[in-house]
């Protein structure tokens, strides 16, 4: 009888003492195949690590509409303008990254009305469009910054002009100049606006002007002494302007009176008068001023106003677009009535002409009495009335079929240097043909 033999049992055994039955084994595959899958994965398939990314600017403008709503404005932050951001991510991607990729602004969240606040920094990636995947922006230091607010408000000012740096020609002046816009906005800190006093268009020329012209000017804000200021948060709704700087031609043009009220014939030469101004001083565009000779006052009406011994005010009247620069708008006008000498006169000598040829014309009056006449006393010792008309011009009077008192004009056509005063008038019958 075959005993029982133990073949199996003893394989079985030395099977289990082999190595690669160990635990320990086990373990040990399973983490080398651990460390072997997540290095493929660090390494090459997603490879994590982070640099830094220096000199990246701060962006104060970002979600500024936070406080801007409340009225409010950065009137103070630090000097810091710059900070350096860590970026973590893929490293095969962040390696790329340039501080222009990268935007570090404050946390406005916090803000609630005028003063010192401590705001966080934040940053993150702006341009993801080359930059995909999981990427985080922290910013390194410093990680929060002070900035002091203040409530923003608008200030309208008139812009002047400072033309001290502009030469004209001789014989010629800038009269005026303008600014377009004619007004600046202004807004920011109340504390800033405070400060400004004017908006100065400054202009300069470079040759002598002798003609209008317009040129384009920095504007600048000033103080209350008149020295430049430059407010780091105020803003203008123009910086610049168009300012036009009108020249003048100069002149001095002699002053005459219009004699009027005077016989036809009569030579207002023979007048002895004089004005208290002979000259005036003007200015104005060349093209218009250029073409003057002489300066009229306010006419004269012999037959109205004249009397022995007296003197008359005269207004000076200047064209269009010229002005005085001696400032004066009126002179006395005198007369030399040493040599004149007066008369009365009843005048029968009365004639109508230019009467329309639709009507009759009858003079009713026989006699216009108490005419005064004035000339030289050598020709009124010798007149007579007989060398005097009475006047009718119908071109001047309105006519009616009827009864009619109409004006005349005293007419001395033996004389050119003596003339009537006064106003005088006839009785006429106007008759329809």
């Amino acid at each position: 009888m075959r005993k029982p033999t133990n073949a199996a049992p003893k394989a079985a055994a030395n099977r289990s003492n082999s190595p690669w039955n160990h635990p320990a084994f086990s373990l040990l595959l399973a983490l080398l195949c651990g460390f072997i899958a997540w290095t493929v994965v660090t390494v090459y398939i997603d490879p994590q690590g982070s640099i830094t990314v220096q000199n990246v600017p701060i962006n104060y403008a970002y979600s500024a509409s936070t406080y801007t709503a409340q009225g409010l404005d950065i009137v103070e932050k630090p000097d810091i303008e710059t900070v350096d951001v860590k970026v973590t991510g893929n490293s095969t991607i962040i390696g790329n990254i340039q501080n222009s990729d990268i935007m570090v602004y404050p946390s406005y969240a916090g803000v609630s009305g005028a003063g010192k606040v401590t705001l966080r920094l934040q940053a993150r990636l702006v341009n993801t469009t080359d930059f995909t995947g999981d990427i985080e922006c922290v910013v390194e230091a410093p990680k929060t910054i002070d900035v002091v607010f203040d409530e923003v408000s608008e200030k309208t000012l008139a812009v002047t002009v400072d033309a001290s740096g502009v030469s004209v020609a001789e014989g010629y002046m800038l009269n005026k100049t303008a600014a377009v816009p004619a007004e600046i906005t202004l807004r920011g800190p109340t504390s800033e606006l405070d400060q400004i006093s004017s908006v100065v268009a400054t202009v300069s020329s470079d040759t002598e002007l002798s003609d209008t012209t317009t040129v384009p000017a920095t504007l600048e804000l000033r103080d209350e002494n008149g020295d430049k200021i430059e407010p780091q948060y105020t803003t203008m709704d123009s910086e610049t302007a168009n300012v036009t700087l009108t020249v003048y031609q100069v002149r001095e043009l002699p002053l005459v009176v219009d004699f009027i009220g005077t016989p036809s014939n009569f030579d207002t030469s023979s007048l002895k008068y004089s004005l208290s101004q002979d000259t005036l001083r003007v200015a104005g565009p060349a093209r218009t001023i250029s073409t003057l000779e002489e300066l009229t006052v306010s006419d004269f009406d012999l037959a109205r106003e004249f009397e022995l011994g007296r003197d008359y005010q005269r207004l000076v009247e200047l064209p269009a677009g010229i002005v005085s620069l001696d400032g004066v708008t009126s002179v006395t006008l005198s007369f030399d009535t040493s040599d004149m000498e007066s008369t009365t006169l009843n005048i029968s000598n009365i004639k109508a002409i230019n009467v329309p040829s639709n009507y009759e014309l009858e003079i009713l009056s026989s006699v216009v009495t108490g005419v005064t006449l004035y000339g030289p006393a050598d020709e009124i010792e010798t007149i007579s009335a007989d060398s005097v008309v009475a006047q009718i011009d119908c071109q001047s009077v309105n006519l009616t079929v009827g009864q009619q008192t109409i004006p005349v004009t005293i007419q001395i056509p033996s004389s050119t240097r003596i003339f009537a005063t006064g106003s005088y008038t006839v009785q006429c019958e106007v008759v329809a043909k």
